[in-house]
């Protein structure tokens, strides 16, 4: 009988054609729409990220926009015929004087026929933010022959000042502490007798010092800028960057002047001020809290009626000690 072999029925049986044959494979296609999608979200956020570097260097920056110093001093008071002590200080835990100051003393006659002086009275000038202390000449001038001890500086950034950092309202603020420190605390200069007057956005500096100080007796305030943070919006060329709110509260003066209790003298108007500036002040003086004096100068002729009405508020709310 013929015998058949047959193989197992649980091996395995080859249906994949040749051996080396490369497996079954689908390519995928990258759908249009998706490709679209990422490139513009890859764009946008390129975009914020250019946005966001912009809005960081115009805040770095953005201190040019209210400030302009200048590191030329070209002249002094004795240009004018003032005696004067070029003073260096602030040596902030350094051991190096960072800023420079002038001393302007008091004429020593108590009393002339213009008015009584006020030979006791330090005036604690800070300037604007603008130029340097030699652009101070006039004012300085007026005050002296008002009878005042005149102590003016140049904030950091300004003039003789250290010029290794970019002034700042943070740094500016520090600078006159600091200059009220040395009075005090140096020239044994008491506080009751140290008054602060500011020009520009210096009187904010001036208005800080005074809330700062309640012992100081009253504080004057020459045509302050009433909304910094919208001066530097317009002097900004751009019109995309939130200026304002990168400013921030830099140099604010409206809300702590309504709060500060010290005596103001409120000066608007004069030689140097422009018409828009003294129109703005007539909504900020109002706001401010008592006691307070306000004048309005004249743009010829202010010299002496300012050299008046210092006298009258001096000798109301610091008189002669």
């Amino acid at each position: 009988m013929a015998q058949h072999s047959s193989q197992s029925g649980n091996q395995p049986r080859n249906t994949s054609g040749p051996a080396n044959a490369p497996p079954n494979t689908q390519i995928e296609v990258v759908s249009p729409v998706w490709l679209g999608k990422a490139l513009a979200l890859t764009f946008a956020v390129a975009l914020l990220c250019a946005y966001l570097t912009a809005c960081l260097l115009f805040y770095q920056g953005v201190w040019q926009l209210v400030l302009h110093p200048s590191h030329t001093v070209d002249r002094t008071p004795e240009a004018a015929g003032l005696p004067f002590t070029s003073v260096h200080f602030g040596d902030f835990s350094t051991g190096t004087p960072h800023l420079t100051g002038w001393w302007v003393p008091a004429e020593t006659t108590p009393q002339t026929a213009a008015g009584p002086r006020h030979p006791a009275l330090t005036i604690l000038y800070l300037h604007s933010g603008s130029g340097s202390l030699s652009d101070t000449l006039p004012s300085l001038t007026l005050l002296h022959q008002t009878g005042l001890n005149v102590f003016a500086i140049d904030y950091r950034g300004f003039g003789a000042s250290d010029a290794s950092a970019h002034p700042d309202a943070g740094l500016m603020a520090q600078d006159a502490a600091a200059a009220l420190d040395y009075l005090v605390n140096t020239q044994h200069v008491a506080g009751t007798s140290i008054v602060p007057m500011g020009a520009g956005v210096g009187a904010s500096l001036a208005v800080q010092l005074a809330r700062d100080h309640p012992e100081l007796p009253a504080v004057i305030l020459d045509n302050p800028d009433p909304d910094p943070a919208g001066t530097a919006a317009a002097a900004s060329p751009s019109k995309i960057i939130p200026i304002r709110l990168l400013f921030g509260d830099r140099f604010a003066i409206a809300g702590p002047l309504a709060h500060l209790t010290t005596p103001k003298l409120l000066i608007a108007g004069g030689r140097s001020a422009s018409s828009p500036a003294t129109a703005s002040l007539a909504d900020l003086f109002p706001r401010a809290a008592d006691p307070k004096y306000t004048v309005t100068l004249p743009s010829a002729g202010s010299d002496t009626a300012l050299q008046d009405a210092l006298r009258r508020f001096l000798d109301r709310y610091a008189p002669q000690r």
